[in-house]
Protein backbone atom coordinates (compact mmCIF):
# COMPACT_ATOMS: atom_id res chain seq x y z
CA UNK A 1 0.00 0.00 0.00
CA UNK A 2 1.13 3.30 -0.90
CA UNK A 3 0.93 5.99 1.38
CA UNK A 4 1.72 9.87 0.54
CA UNK A 5 2.43 11.26 4.39
CA UNK A 6 1.74 15.16 4.85
CA UNK A 7 2.65 16.11 8.21
CA UNK A 8 2.14 19.65 7.37
CA UNK A 9 0.33 21.26 10.12
CA UNK A 10 -2.57 23.48 8.58
CA UNK A 11 -4.11 25.92 11.69
CA UNK A 12 -8.00 25.76 11.84
CA UNK A 13 -10.30 26.49 14.49
CA UNK A 14 -11.89 23.98 15.84
CA UNK A 15 -15.66 24.15 16.75
CA UNK A 16 -16.13 23.06 20.14
CA UNK A 17 -20.07 22.93 19.56
CA UNK A 18 -19.61 19.95 16.79
CA UNK A 19 -17.16 17.44 19.42
CA UNK A 20 -18.83 14.92 21.50
CA UNK A 21 -20.23 16.44 24.82
CA UNK A 22 -19.08 14.07 27.12
CA UNK A 23 -15.36 15.41 27.18
CA UNK A 24 -13.76 18.79 28.72
CA UNK A 25 -15.77 20.76 27.59
CA UNK A 26 -19.19 19.61 28.68
CA UNK A 27 -17.24 19.43 31.70
CA UNK A 28 -15.94 22.77 32.37
CA UNK A 29 -19.40 24.25 31.14
CA UNK A 30 -20.78 21.47 33.97
CA UNK A 31 -18.31 23.22 36.13
CA UNK A 32 -19.04 27.15 35.47
CA UNK A 33 -22.85 26.43 35.76
CA UNK A 34 -22.67 25.16 38.94
CA UNK A 35 -22.93 27.90 41.93
CA UNK A 36 -21.46 25.44 44.22
CA UNK A 37 -18.12 26.88 45.82
CA UNK A 38 -16.75 23.35 44.88
CA UNK A 39 -16.15 22.70 41.63
CA UNK A 40 -17.96 19.82 39.99
CA UNK A 41 -15.11 18.78 38.08
CA UNK A 42 -14.13 15.31 38.76
CA UNK A 43 -10.53 14.73 40.13
CA UNK A 44 -7.79 14.28 37.37
CA UNK A 45 -5.72 10.97 36.89
CA UNK A 46 -1.82 10.72 37.74
CA UNK A 47 -0.04 12.51 34.68
CA UNK A 48 1.49 9.32 33.45
CA UNK A 49 2.17 7.31 29.79
CA UNK A 50 -1.17 4.85 30.07
CA UNK A 51 -3.29 8.27 31.03
CA UNK A 52 -1.67 10.01 27.82
CA UNK A 53 -2.55 7.16 26.02
CA UNK A 54 -6.24 7.02 26.80
CA UNK A 55 -6.53 10.64 26.48
CA UNK A 56 -5.23 10.72 23.39
CA UNK A 57 -8.14 8.09 22.44
CA UNK A 58 -10.27 10.17 24.13
CA UNK A 59 -9.51 13.25 21.79
CA UNK A 60 -9.40 11.28 18.80
CA UNK A 61 -13.32 10.45 19.30
CA UNK A 62 -14.07 13.94 19.85
CA UNK A 63 -12.72 15.30 17.23
CA UNK A 64 -14.49 12.71 14.67
CA UNK A 65 -17.36 12.47 16.69
CA UNK A 66 -17.48 8.86 17.02
CA UNK A 67 -18.54 7.23 20.57
CA UNK A 68 -15.57 6.60 22.94
CA UNK A 69 -15.36 3.60 25.51
CA UNK A 70 -12.96 4.63 27.59
CA UNK A 71 -14.23 5.68 30.88
CA UNK A 72 -13.72 9.31 32.30
CA UNK A 73 -11.33 8.71 35.22
CA UNK A 74 -8.94 7.00 33.38
CA UNK A 75 -8.28 10.20 31.13
CA UNK A 76 -7.00 13.97 31.37
CA UNK A 77 -8.77 17.08 30.41
CA UNK A 78 -5.81 18.40 29.86
CA UNK A 79 -4.18 16.38 27.44
CA UNK A 80 -7.55 15.83 25.97
CA UNK A 81 -7.37 19.95 25.14
CA UNK A 82 -3.76 19.99 23.82
CA UNK A 83 -4.70 17.18 21.51
CA UNK A 84 -7.63 18.96 20.45
CA UNK A 85 -4.96 21.88 19.77
CA UNK A 86 -2.01 19.75 18.45
CA UNK A 87 -2.93 19.68 14.48
CA UNK A 88 -3.88 15.67 14.47
CA UNK A 89 -7.56 16.77 12.72
CA UNK A 90 -6.03 17.86 9.80
CA UNK A 91 -3.23 15.43 9.19
CA UNK A 92 -5.76 12.94 9.24
CA UNK A 93 -7.99 14.83 6.87
CA UNK A 94 -5.34 15.47 4.91
CA UNK A 95 -4.47 11.79 4.67
CA UNK A 96 -8.20 10.81 4.02
CA UNK A 97 -7.57 8.78 7.48
CA UNK A 98 -11.26 8.85 9.03
CA UNK A 99 -12.15 7.17 11.45
CA UNK A 100 -15.45 5.86 12.29
CA UNK A 101 -15.22 3.18 15.15
CA UNK A 102 -13.37 3.32 18.50
CA UNK A 103 -12.14 -0.28 19.38
CA UNK A 104 -9.25 0.46 21.54
CA UNK A 105 -10.90 0.02 24.72
CA UNK A 106 -10.71 -4.14 23.63
CA UNK A 107 -7.22 -3.82 24.06
CA UNK A 108 -6.31 -5.45 21.21
CA UNK A 109 -4.16 -4.27 18.22
CA UNK A 110 -6.39 -1.97 16.59
CA UNK A 111 -7.45 1.37 18.56
CA UNK A 112 -9.53 2.85 15.07
CA UNK A 113 -11.50 1.73 12.19
CA UNK A 114 -11.27 3.82 9.81
CA UNK A 115 -12.54 4.30 6.25
CA UNK A 116 -14.96 1.89 7.30
CA UNK A 117 -12.35 -0.91 6.46
CA UNK A 118 -8.70 -0.14 7.45
CA UNK A 119 -7.54 -0.02 10.81
CA UNK A 120 -4.92 2.83 12.85
CA UNK A 121 -3.08 2.36 15.63
CA UNK A 122 -2.30 5.40 18.06
CA UNK A 123 1.51 5.29 20.04
CA UNK A 124 2.13 8.67 22.55
CA UNK A 125 4.66 9.45 24.07
CA UNK A 126 5.65 11.62 26.94
CA UNK A 127 8.12 14.04 25.18
CA UNK A 128 10.00 14.37 22.06
CA UNK A 129 11.45 11.40 21.62
CA UNK A 130 10.93 7.96 23.41
CA UNK A 131 10.32 4.36 22.71
CA UNK A 132 7.38 3.12 21.25
CA UNK A 133 5.67 -0.90 22.70
CA UNK A 134 4.51 -3.34 20.07
CA UNK A 135 1.77 -5.04 20.34
CA UNK A 136 1.90 -7.81 22.27
CA UNK A 137 6.10 -6.35 23.34
CA UNK A 138 5.77 -6.99 27.31
CA UNK A 139 4.91 -10.68 27.35
CA UNK A 140 4.92 -12.50 30.32
CA UNK A 141 7.68 -14.84 30.98
CA UNK A 142 5.22 -17.60 30.60
CA UNK A 143 4.27 -16.39 27.30
CA UNK A 144 7.41 -15.67 26.39
CA UNK A 145 8.68 -19.10 26.68
CA UNK A 146 5.74 -20.47 25.35
CA UNK A 147 6.24 -18.29 21.49
CA UNK A 148 9.88 -18.93 21.85
CA UNK A 149 9.78 -22.50 22.44
CA UNK A 150 11.44 -22.53 25.74
CA UNK A 151 8.90 -23.81 28.21
CA UNK A 152 11.11 -26.98 28.54
CA UNK A 153 14.53 -24.89 28.75
CA UNK A 154 13.03 -22.73 31.82
CA UNK A 155 10.84 -25.17 33.31
CA UNK A 156 12.65 -26.16 36.63
CA UNK A 157 15.73 -23.00 37.10
CA UNK A 158 15.12 -20.13 39.25
CA UNK A 159 14.68 -17.11 38.10
CA UNK A 160 17.91 -15.79 37.67
CA UNK A 161 19.35 -18.74 35.32
CA UNK A 162 15.91 -19.04 33.47
CA UNK A 163 16.12 -14.87 32.67
CA UNK A 164 19.93 -16.33 31.47
CA UNK A 165 18.74 -18.43 29.06
CA UNK A 166 16.03 -16.29 27.75
CA UNK A 167 18.34 -13.09 27.33
CA UNK A 168 21.02 -15.92 25.50
CA UNK A 169 18.02 -16.57 23.26
CA UNK A 170 17.39 -12.69 22.41
CA UNK A 171 20.76 -12.32 21.42
CA UNK A 172 20.85 -15.66 19.23
CA UNK A 173 17.93 -14.90 17.45
CA UNK A 174 18.12 -11.00 17.09
CA UNK A 175 17.13 -10.44 13.91
CA UNK A 176 14.09 -12.52 13.81
CA UNK A 177 13.27 -11.24 17.23
CA UNK A 178 13.56 -7.51 15.66
CA UNK A 179 11.72 -9.27 12.56
CA UNK A 180 8.92 -10.05 14.04
CA UNK A 181 8.19 -6.69 16.73
CA UNK A 182 8.60 -4.70 13.90
CA UNK A 183 5.41 -6.51 12.05
CA UNK A 184 3.81 -5.93 15.40
CA UNK A 185 4.66 -1.94 15.99
CA UNK A 186 3.38 -1.90 12.49
CA UNK A 187 0.12 -4.29 12.34
CA UNK A 188 -2.86 -1.92 11.17
CA UNK A 189 -3.01 -0.35 7.96
CA UNK A 190 -1.91 3.35 9.70
CA UNK A 191 0.43 3.75 12.76
CA UNK A 192 -0.20 7.91 14.57
CA UNK A 193 2.38 8.67 16.79
CA UNK A 194 1.52 12.03 19.03
CA UNK A 195 4.85 13.26 21.28
CA UNK A 196 5.74 15.56 23.18
CA UNK A 197 2.38 14.89 24.87
CA UNK A 198 3.31 16.38 28.37
CA UNK A 199 4.00 20.22 26.44
CA UNK A 200 2.87 20.68 22.97
CA UNK A 201 1.68 17.46 21.47
CA UNK A 202 2.87 16.88 17.84
CA UNK A 203 1.17 14.51 15.06
CA UNK A 204 2.52 12.58 13.10
CA UNK A 205 2.42 9.29 10.66
CA UNK A 206 5.12 6.88 10.87
CA UNK A 207 6.00 3.98 7.74
CA UNK A 208 7.21 1.17 8.26
CA UNK A 209 10.94 0.97 6.93
CA UNK A 210 10.74 -2.55 6.66
CA UNK A 211 14.47 -3.66 7.93
CA UNK A 212 15.45 -6.77 7.67
CA UNK A 213 17.70 -7.19 10.60
CA UNK A 214 18.65 -10.28 9.77
CA UNK A 215 20.42 -8.96 7.33
CA UNK A 216 22.25 -6.13 9.48
CA UNK A 217 26.13 -5.91 9.61
CA UNK A 218 26.00 -6.37 13.62
CA UNK A 219 24.05 -6.02 16.13
CA UNK A 220 25.72 -4.75 19.39
CA UNK A 221 24.08 -4.71 23.06
CA UNK A 222 24.92 -2.59 25.62
CA UNK A 223 24.99 -5.68 28.12
CA UNK A 224 25.87 -8.89 27.20
CA UNK A 225 25.31 -10.97 30.29
CA UNK A 226 22.09 -11.45 32.04
CA UNK A 227 22.56 -10.19 36.21
CA UNK A 228 21.12 -8.81 37.81
CA UNK A 229 23.36 -5.88 39.94
CA UNK A 230 23.20 -3.97 42.93
CA UNK A 231 20.68 -0.91 42.51
CA UNK A 232 22.86 1.94 42.07
CA UNK A 233 20.34 4.42 44.39
CA UNK A 234 18.29 2.04 46.71
CA UNK A 235 21.25 0.66 48.74
CA UNK A 236 19.98 -2.94 49.62
CA UNK A 237 18.17 -3.60 46.51
CA UNK A 238 19.07 -5.17 42.94
CA UNK A 239 18.24 -3.14 40.05
CA UNK A 240 15.94 -4.57 37.45
CA UNK A 241 17.77 -6.16 33.50
CA UNK A 242 17.72 -3.41 30.82
CA UNK A 243 20.01 -3.15 28.04
CA UNK A 244 19.68 -1.03 24.80
CA UNK A 245 20.40 -2.29 21.42
CA UNK A 246 22.23 -0.72 18.21
CA UNK A 247 23.18 -1.60 14.79
CA UNK A 248 24.88 -1.30 11.52
CA UNK A 249 23.49 -1.93 7.95
CA UNK A 250 25.08 -0.31 4.96
CA UNK A 251 27.91 0.76 6.88
CA UNK A 252 25.01 3.30 9.24
CA UNK A 253 25.23 2.85 13.11
CA UNK A 254 21.38 3.04 14.23
CA UNK A 255 19.70 3.03 17.35
CA UNK A 256 17.05 0.35 17.50
CA UNK A 257 15.57 -0.30 20.76
CA UNK A 258 15.67 -1.71 24.38
CA UNK A 259 15.32 -4.94 26.64
CA UNK A 260 14.39 -4.95 29.83
CA UNK A 261 13.36 -7.96 31.53
CA UNK A 262 11.29 -7.20 34.60
CA UNK A 263 10.95 -9.63 37.96
CA UNK A 264 9.45 -7.16 40.98
CA UNK A 265 6.07 -5.98 40.13
CA UNK A 266 5.53 -7.39 36.86
CA UNK A 267 7.92 -10.39 35.77
CA UNK A 268 7.96 -9.69 32.07
CA UNK A 269 10.31 -9.43 28.82
CA UNK A 270 10.03 -5.57 27.28
CA UNK A 271 11.22 -4.52 24.35
CA UNK A 272 10.37 -0.95 22.81
CA UNK A 273 12.05 0.11 19.43
CA UNK A 274 13.29 4.15 19.65
CA UNK A 275 10.49 6.16 17.89
CA UNK A 276 13.40 7.58 15.68
CA UNK A 277 14.14 4.28 14.06
CA UNK A 278 11.36 5.02 11.87
CA UNK A 279 11.68 8.51 11.33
Amino acid sequence: MSLSIHNKKVTKKIDKNKVMKKGYFARKKASTDNNNSVSSTPPQPSFNNETIGESAEKAICDLFNIRCGIEPHRYRDDIVQKIYDSGTLELLKINNILPNKHIGDVNGPVDFEVNKSETLSLKTLKKKNGKICPQGGQPTYKSFDKKWGLTEQTKYLERIEENKVRWKFIQNNVGTFLNQMQRDTFCCDYLLLLSNCEKTPKSELLKNKNFDFTKFDSIDFRRENYEERPHSRKPGEVAEFDSLVTGTINGEKKRIGEFQIHFKSRKNIKFRFFNTLFK
